[in-house]
């Protein structure tokens, strides 16, 4: 089981991009206790990310995190998102938490669910913590990435 520290960061391109990954900042804080979850919570195992991933239309996502989880009873429902630290103005209201629909099977094998973030084009950094909740109330471990804009 990976611990909060150990962020997978991909997909970096070899020119200057609009974003960049990096372990949590050192700024950030603890994760809070998680409830009492049973053996059978779901487990976070680690965040990748793509870099400027076109999303048709002429649309780049800038940053494309993807969480990497087990739900050894295929009831993963939400992924949670929470504001740790910025140097920007980036309001909680602008950290989103995603429905998970995958299906239970895939769930219990190990799944991936993906975000997106876009930079615009404001320079500044972004930590967030992200964890997952099933159905049953159990909370997963929690990890925090940095995502890095216009070299923010």
């Amino acid at each position: 089981m990976q611990t909060t520290s150990e962020l997978v960061c991909v997909g970096l391109l070899a020119s200057i991009a609009l974003a960049a990954c990096q372990t949590p900042s050192t700024k950030s804080t603890p994760a809070a206790p998680a409830p009492l979850s049973s053996a059978s919570a779901p487990v976070l195992q680690s965040i990748t990310m793509r870099m400027n991933v076109p999303a048709g239309n002429g649309i780049v996502v800038s940053v494309v995190p993807d969480f990497h989880f087990i739900a050894p009873n295929g009831n993963a429902i939400v992924l949670r998102r929470e504001l740790v630290d910025t140097n920007g103005a980036i309001a909680q209201t602008q950290i989103a938490s995603e429905t998970i629909n995958i299906p239970a099977e895939a769930q219990k094998r190990g799944a991936v669910l993906s975000g997106g973030w876009r930079c615009g084009v404001a320079q500044y950094y972004v930590t967030l913590r992200a964890y997952i909740m099933d159905s049953d109330g159990n909370r997963s471990n929690a990890i925090e990435y940095t995502i890095h804009c216009n070299g923010g």
